[in-house]
C-alpha cells in the first residue's frame, strides 16, 4: 500500500518526478508505435520447460528494452523468458508485456510467501558477530552464498559512503536489514530453482541484493549465468558467462582463454593507429562516443599548463592516485589489499604524505562523481569528506576534484606513475609506458604490465621506492596495448544495427531516459536476421566460453567502426 500512495503524492507535488514519469510513458508510447506490430510474435517457438530467467530489478527503459531484445532472441531459440522483478516496476512490466512476455515473478511477493520473517532473523542472528566490522562482514556466507559482500555493497550505495561507520546505529541497522534480505533471498532462490526449470539466467548488478543472492544460488546449481552491462562506447553492451569459480572476475575483463589468444596475435602499425584513435574518441571533450560522458566540459591541456595550475614541482616525478566511486559496486569484484576503496585511498594518501615527498602526488577523484552525485542530489564527493581528517595536506600532494576542467588525457604525457585498485586507468597508462601499482585483483592484474603487490607491506614498500622504478619496456607496453585495444574494441558488442543508443550530456541527464535505445527492426524477420542477434543467440544457447568478442559478431573492430 505504501509505495502506490507515496508515488501518487510525488506525482502531484514533485515537478521533477512528474516530468520523469511523463518521459517514461512517452518512451513506451514511441516504442509501441515502432515495434508493436511484431514484438509479441514468436511466442509459439518457446518451450515451457526451457526457461531463460532475467533478473530485472530496474524500471529504466534502456535496460528493460535491452532485456526484451535478449528475451526475444532466446524465445526464437526455444526458450521461454521468465522475468524476476519487483511489483512496483510498472514501466518495465509494460515493455515485457509489449514483447509478449507473460511469465513474471514478483520477487517482493515471492520472498514474503517463501520465507518466514522470524526464520530469516534466526539465521541472521546466528551469522552476525557481536561487533560489526567490515572485515568480519566481508567473508559472511549463508549456505555457501556471499551475503556479507552483497549487504555491504547495498549499504554503501544507500548511504552514498565508501567507508561505512558501523558504530553509527543507523548504518549498523541498515547493514543488518540488508543481510536479512540477502539471507531471505537465498532461501527464496532455492525455492525458485526447485519450482522452475531454469536453464539460463541473465543478470545485471550481480553484487547487490536480491540480484547477488539469486545469481550465486543459480551458479551453485550449475545454471548457465551471463552478466551484462552497458558498454563504455555508445550502442555497445558487455556480456560475460560465469561459473561459481569465476564469479569474482570483473564483467569488463578478458578471460584467461581470451587473453592467451589475444597476446599471441601479431601487433601491427595499423593496430597502433586504431589504439590512438580509441584514446582520441574516448577522451575527446564532449565526446558522443563515451557512454559515461566523463570528459564533458573539460579541456585537454599541455603538461606545463597542468603543472602551473596544480603548482607541481617541475624537478620531481609525478604520480596520480586514481580514486574510485567508492560507494558504487563497492564489493562486487576481486579482492582489495585494504578494507574497501576508501580505506585504500585514506591509507595511501596518509602514507605518501609522510613518507614520499620526493614525488608530486595528485589525488584524482573519479569524474563519474559528477553524474553520480547529480543523480543522488549531493554536491560533494565522499572522498573529500574522507580526506578532511588529513588536511591540510603537504605541498607535494594536490587534489584534483571530479569537476576539474582538466581533461584526463592531459595527464598521459605528464604522469610517471599511477595507482589504483582495479580501475580502467590501470590498463590505460601502461599503454604509454607508465608503471601502475595495483591494490586489488579481479580485472587485469597478473597480465604482465602492472605492479601487483601481494600484501599491504609490499604495497607500501613499493610506494616508498616508486621514484626509482623505470618506465615500462617495449614488451610490457605492447602487452598493455594489445590488452586495452582488445578489451575496448572487441569485448564491447555493438548493437548499433538493431538498437542504436541515445545519450544526453551530463547537464541534460535529469530523467530515467537520459540514456536510451531505440529499435530499428520493423518486423520479426528483420529482427531475427540481424547479424548481432544471430551470433549472440548462438553464444547464449550453445556457447561455453566466458567471453564473446565483437570480431566474432560483426567482423573486425575496424569494420565495426567504419
Amino acid at each position: 500500500m505504501y509505495r502506490p500512495i507515496k508515488r501518487s503524492i510525488r506525482h502531484f507535488t514533485d515537478p521533477v518526478y512528474h516530468r520523469n514519469q511523463v518521459a517514461l510513458w512517452q518512451d513506451l508510447t514511441r516504442t509501441t508505435r515502432d515495434v508493436g506490430n511484431w514484438s509479441a510474435q514468436g511466442i509459439e517457438r518457446a518451450n515451457a520447460e526451457s526457461l531463460f530467467a532475467v533478473l530485472s530489478f530496474t524500471n529504466t527503459p534502456i535496460h528493460s528494452k535491452f532485456q526484451c531484445l535478449l528475451c526475444k532472441a532466446m524465445q526464437l531459440r526455444g526458450y521461454r523468458p521468465l522475468i524476476i522483478t519487483h511489483s512496483w516496476n510498472r514501466i518495465a512490466l509494460e515493455y515485457f508485456r509489449l514483447f509478449g512476455i507473460r511469465h513474471i515473478i514478483f520477487w517482493d511477493q515471492f520472498v514474503e510467501e517463501a520465507v518466514d520473517e522470524q526464520e530469516g532473523w534466526r539465521h541472521v542472528n546466528g551469522l552476525l558477530p557481536q561487533q560489526l566490522t567490515v572485515q568480519q562482514i566481508i567473508p559472511l556466507q549463508f549456505q555457501g552464498i556471499e551475503v556479507g559482500k552483497h549487504a555491504l555493497s547495498v549499504t554503501c550505495r544507500r548511504r552514498v559512503e565508501g567507508q561505512l561507520d558501523l558504530k553509527n546505529p543507523d548504518t549498523a541497522e541498515l547493514l543488518r536489514d540488508n543481510i536479512f534480505y540477502a539471507v531471505r533471498s537465498v532461501i527464496a532462490a532455492k525455492k525458485l530453482l526447485r519450482e522452475n526449470p531454469i536453464q539460463k539466467m541473465l543478470v545485471r548488478d550481480c553484487g547487490y541484493i536480491p540480484n547477488g543472492s539469486i545469481y550465486e544460488t543459480a551458479l551453485q546449481a550449475n545454471i548457465d549465468c551471463v552478466v551484462y552491462e552497458q558498454g563504455q562506447r555508445r550502442s555497445t553492451w558487455v556480456l560475460k558467462r560465469y561459473t561459481a569459480k569465476t564469479k569474482g572476475d570483473h564483467y569488463f575483463s578478458l578471460s584467461p582463454q581470451s587473453w592467451d589468444r589475444i597476446k599471441m596475435e601479431p601487433w601491427t602499425p595499423e593496430q597502433d593507429r586504431l589504439l590512438e584513435k580509441e584514446f582520441a574518441e574516448r577522451y575527446k571533450p564532449d565526446s558522443t562516443d563515451d557512454t559515461r560522458r566523463l570528459q564533458s566540459g573539460k579541456r585537454i591541456k599541455l603538461p606545463e599548463e597542468v603543472r602551473s595550475q596544480l603548482e607541481l614541482d617541475a624537478s620531481k616525478k609525478t604520480a596520480v592516485i586514481f580514486s574510485h566511486v567508492a560507494w558504487d559496486a563497492a564489493f562486487f569484484f576481486g579482492t582489495c589489499l585494504f578494507d574497501d576503496f576508501e580505506d585504500w585511498l585514506l591509507q595511501t594518501v596518509k602514507f605518501v604524505a609522510a613518507e614520499c615527498p620526493q614525488i608530486n602526488w595528485i589525488v584524482k577523484l573519479h569524474p563519474f562523481n559528477v553524474f553520480k552525485l547529480q543523480r543522488e542530489i549531493r554536491n560533494e564527493e565522499s572522498e573529500i569528506r574522507l580526506l578532511r581528517q588529513l588536511m591540510p595536506l603537504p605541498e607535494h600532494i594536490k587534489i584534483l576534484r571530479a569537476d576539474t576542467d582538466i581533461n584526463t588525457q592531459s595527464l598521459f604525457p605528464l604522469v610517471d606513475y599511477a595507482l589504483t585498485v582495479n580501475g580502467t586507468v590501470g590498463m590505460e597508462f601502461p599503454c604509454y609506458g607508465v608503471p601502475v601499482v595495483l591494490a586489488g585483483t579481479g580485472r587485469y592484474n597478473g597480465r604482465g604490465f602492472t605492479i601487483d603487490p601481494a600484501t599491504k607491506d609490499e604495497y607500501f614498500e613499493t610506494l616508498r621506492n616508486l621514484h626509482a622504478i623505470p618506465k615500462l619496456g617495449p614488451n610490457e607496453t605492447q602487452l598493455a596495448r594489445k590488452h586495452f585495444l582488445a578489451l575496448m574494441t572487441r569485448r564491447q558488442i555493438s548493437f548499433e544495427e538493431i538498437a542504436p543508443m541515445e545519450l544526453k550530456r551530463l547537464h541534460e541527464a535529469q530523467s530515467d531516459v537520459h540514456d536510451n535505445i531505440s529499435m530499428r527492426a520493423r518486423s520479426l524477420s528483420e529482427f531475427e536476421s540481424s547479424g548481432v542477434i544471430r551470433r549472440l543467440g548462438d553464444w547464449l544457447v550453445e556457447g561455453k566460453e566466458s567471453d564473446i568478442l565483437d570480431s566474432e559478431l560483426t567482423g573486425t573492430a575496424t569494420e565495426a567502426r567504419q
